[in-house]
């Protein structure tokens, strides 16, 4: 999740690697990046190694636990001096892609990118562009108004609408307990905002059906909060410009580099702690203070509306396959630990029942990967007072999947959430007593 890129720092000057087609096109190419997978099991040079790994490439994946290897996403220019150093220094690593360019055009070739662009009709046979989206999600409000309702949350740093989609009947009233789920508050990780989407296309279903499965019974139980794509701007920036961008397209005063990442902007304790950064041109820049930006702002608000009713916070990333509790700030547990822990291993569990090949990682989120202070999890349980907040990292080894992966990982997720409906459920009204 943290990616402190240097390479971007060429672009914020003008020296970014386009390729130039005979279409014109602006998508920036990527040609002789590789991604490396480095292997260390001495917790000490690890941290060593992230800050020189930092200093030439885009970390993308860095996890706490030893067994597991970095990734860093390398430029043509830096790789020498980085294999060189990890040569000299004892370290192991793969290729694990050779050539980041080859790649993305294999999935996004300009045609595939072009032809997204025109897409009316919502399918998950591809990824689709915030436009379809939210046409999507507004033609679902307009069709079924007995059970759903279009919350137009604010607008983005582009004056693009953020939607949230409230789904259910609130067959408790005001007692109603309800689940939340957002995805896309980082651009890259397209199968997040996939996977809401497809996870609220099976909500919207088990409504109109009113299924008597047991399981389905749950979800009909509580009311429902879907958010898809919370950074629309950014999405759509990697969909035209730049594959691997990750913040939002804020303007930064007194700097050429744009963007905030929206997940260490929030007004949360630990704002500004870990792998954050207040430079700019940094992947994790937290933002000139807390909640700066009207994203975050925005889906704030709108959680906090309705957080005495909403049980479950889940926010969706890419890749890996975790499960992530709290705490993100602190490698402290919170005290509740174990009961955060008890309902992410039903919703892994569900997961394995639909596809027993996959295994997700369960932990709290300082624990597993590094401390990050201003992450949204943190904000839903210590602000907001939500009882059970996780962060999922979706399957996957890299922000580029393929999208013959959209129907599985969707489908994984709706098991899980059934899951998440069960506890909501159950689960009493008001602040967290854990806090």
């Amino acid at each position: 999740m943290m990616r402190l890129s240097v390479w971007l720092l060429f672009s914020c000057f003008g020296l970014s690697f386009v390729n130039t087609s005979p279409y014109d096109d602006v998508f920036e190419s990527y040609d002789g990046h590789q991604i490396l997978s480095v292997h260390s099991n001495d917790k000490a040079k690890r941290e060593t190694l992230r800050d020189a790994l930092a200093e030439n490439c885009d970390v993308l994946k860095f996890p706490h636990a030893t067994a597991r290897p970095i990734d860093v996403l390398c430029p043509p220019e830096s790789l020498h001096r980085v294999k060189r150093h990890l040569d000299s220094n004892s370290y192991k690593y793969d290729v694990k892609v050779e050539d980041v360019g080859v790649k993305i055009r294999t999935e996004e070739s300009y045609g595939t990118r072009k032809k997204r662009a025109s897409v009316l009709d919502m399918t998950w046979t591809d990824f689709q562009r915030y436009e379809t989206i939210k046409n999507w999600m507004e033609k679902i409000a307009a069709e079924n108004p007995s059970f759903t309702q279009l919350i137009d949350m604010g607008r983005s740093v582009e004056n693009r609408v953020l939607y949230a989609l409230k789904i259910g009947t609130s067959p408790l009233g005001n007692e109603t307990r309800a689940v939340w789920i957002d995805g896309g508050i980082h651009a890259r990780e397209w199968i997040s905002p996939t996977t809401a989407t497809f996870v609220l296309n099976e909500l919207v279903r088990a409504f109109k059906e009113q299924s008597s499965d047991c399981k389905e019974k749950g979800v009909l139980s509580v009311d429902w909060y879907v958010a898809p794509l919370i950074n629309p701007d950014g999405y759509e920036y990697t969909h035209t410009n730049q594959r691997y961008w990750r913040k939002n397209r804020s303007t930064n005063s007194g700097s050429t580099c744009r963007g905030v990442d929206l997940n260490r902007n929030w007004n949360v304790v630990g704002y500004g702690a870990g792998a954050t950064s207040d430079q700019p041109c940094s992947d994790v820049f937290k933002g000139p203070s807390k909640e700066s930006e009207p994203e975050t702002k925005a889906i704030g608000k709108t959680i906090l509306e309705h957080k005495d009713n909403i049980r479950v916070y889940l926010t969706l990333h890419s890749y890996g396959a975790y499960w992530l509790s709290a705490w993100g700030y602190t490698r402290t547990l919170p005290k509740d630990h174990e009961k955060q822990i008890t309902l992410a291993t039903r919703g892994a569990d569900a997961i394995k029942c639909v596809n027993p090949s996959r295994s997700y990682t369960i932990g709290s989120a300082g624990a597993i990967f590094y401390i990050a202070g201003g992450a949204s999890d943190d904000w839903a349980k210590a602000t907001a007072e939500i009882p059970y907040s996780f962060t999922v990292e979706l399957p996957g080894d890299d922000f580029v999947i393929s999208k013959t992966q959209i129907i599985p990982i969707g489908e994984e997720m709706w098991a899980a959430v059934k899951e998440m409906a069960a506890e909501a459920a159950r689960h009493p009204l008001g602040n967290d007593p854990a806090i």
